[in-house]
C-alpha cells in the first residue's frame, strides 16, 4: 500500500505561497497493444474514450480514456518501444526506482472489480484482503501487458 493512502484526498489546497490547486488528471502508460489495452481499461474500469492523437514525427499513437469521476489513463504506443523488466509483486516493484504501479480507489465492491479485471484478461497478483492499515482493503493485479494495478477501498471509519 502506498504511503499516500494515509490521506484519502486526491487534491491539495494551495499553499500560502501559491494560488494553484493540484489534482491528479491522468497516468500515462506505454503499451504494445493500443487497441487491446484501450478495450481492457475501458471495460474493466468503465472508462470512455476522450480523444485520440498521433505525433507523426515521434511515431506515437495514443488514446486518452476518462472516468465519470474525472481521472484518466493515457495509453501511448510506439512501434519501436521496448518492454522493460516486469514485476510480479508489489515487493519487487519497489526494488527498482521509478513508477511501480497504478493505484485506483474503489468505492463499491473491490472483490467484484478484481474478478472483472481477471475475467477481462488481467492476472492475479495479490487477492483482495485487509492491507497494512487495518481499515484499508487492497488487492493487486496486472493488466494483460504486466503493468501492476493496485485497487484499494477504505473501510467505514477510516481516517477518523
Amino acid at each position: 500500500m502506498c504511503a499516500q493512502h494515509a490521506s484519502p484526498s486526491l487534491s491539495s489546497a494551495p499553499s500560502p505561497d501559491s494560488t494553484a490547486t493540484v489534482t491528479v488528471d491522468h497516468v500515462g502508460i506505454s503499451v504494445r497493444d493500443l487497441e487491446g489495452l484501450a478495450t481492457f481499461y475501458g471495460s474493466v474500469f468503465s472508462l470512455t474514450e476522450e480523444f485520440r492523437f498521433t505525433v507523426e514525427e515521434a511515431g506515437l499513437s495514443a488514446v486518452v480514456l476518462r472516468s465519470d469521476a474525472g481521472w484518466g489513463i493515457e495509453l501511448l504506443h510506439r512501434a519501436d518501444s521496448t518492454t522493460p523488466a516486469r514485476w510480479t509483486s508489489p515487493d519487487e516493484a519497489v526494488r527498482s526506482q521509478g513508477l511501480g504501479h497504478l493505484c485506483l480507489r474503489v468505492t463499491d465492491d473491490l472483490d467484484d472489480l478484481y474478478e472483472r479485471l481477471l475475467a477481462a484478461g488481467g492476472s492475479p497478483v495479490v487477492t483482495p484482503r485487509i492491507g497494512p492499515h487495518p481499515q484499508v482493503r487492497m488487492s493487486y493485479a496486472a493488466d494483460p501487458e504486466g503493468n501492476l494495478i493496485e485497487m484499494i477501498s477504505f473501510l467505514e471509519g477510516f481516517g477518523s
